[in-house]
């Protein structure tokens, strides 16, 4: 009899609210167990299963039983917790047992915070790096490619390299803490204008100064115009007596 090959389950997430509710977190590894043996990860022919149903019927329940311990007595397959980080997170093997000391894990699982999932193996982990990798070598080669230039029989395939944008230049600087070039032509514009405003607040005294210099005193003066009336009157009394 051929064993069917183990569904994959890998893109399946699985989470029970109302087991939550009722038990609050998963705070020891049987209540975990428990849990688990809800989701559609866990085998009904398991030799865990038959170890609930017997221990259903004597003792009613697994409340108090070491269920690993109990396990060993059986052959085939079991669940088992690996390790376990209350009530965070739980690992679950999968493994196959043969004898009482002598076990094969078939695969894993998981609960973090109430989601239990399958743990993907290492064939499939590295077959995706891998997938990944050869994908973004084989976008590039098409892309190089593509840009391939026209052989020549004087130049054969020569690659015009292009300069590198302003963009780029102003980028690179900003990583590297530098000012850009256009930032630095700014600043010395500013401190151009800024000295031409200096200049200009220091003549702006000076001309004022220079226009109070020149600017003619007050027309009418009455001490002058009372000297020049009387420079007048004396000049006119000799004429007056002479006639």
């Amino acid at each position: 009899m051929t064993q069917q090959p183990a569904l994959n389950l890998s893109h399946l997430q699985w989470r029970a609210p109302e087991f939550l509710l009722a038990f609050g977190s998963l705070s020891t590894p049987q209540l975990a167990m428990e849990y688990f043996s809800l989701s559609p990860f866990f085998d009904k022919t398991s030799n865990n299963a038959q170890l609930r149903m017997q221990m259903m019927f004597s003792r009613g329940g697994m409340e108090g039983v070491d269920e690993e311990a109990e396990l060993r007595r059986f052959v085939g397959l079991e669940f088992v917790i690996a390790h376990s980080t209350p009530p965070d997170l739980f690992i679950i093997h999968k493994r196959n047992r043969t004898s009482p000391t002598e076990s094969t894990v078939l695969g894993a699982f998981y609960i973090l915070n109430g989601n239990v999932y399958q743990a993907p193996t290492l064939f499939e982990v590295l077959n995706e790096r891998i997938l990944t990798s050869l994908h973004a070598l084989s976008t590039s080669l098409n892309s190089l490619t593509s840009l391939k230039p026209h052989w020549t029989p004087s130049k054969l395939y020569k690659w015009d390299i292009k300069p590198p944008p302003q963009v780029s230049t102003a980028l690179a600087a900003a990583a590297n803490g530098e000012p850009a070039a256009e930032d630095t032509a700014m600043r010395e514009d500013d401190a151009a204008d800024g000295v031409e405003q200096e200049k200009g607040a220091v003549e702006a005294p000076v001309k004022e100064e220079d226009e109070e210099k020149e600017r003619p005193g007050e027309a009418f003066n009455p001490l002058l115009f009372r000297a020049l009336q009387d420079v007048a009157r004396t000049m006119e009394q000799p004429q007056v007596a002479g006639a």
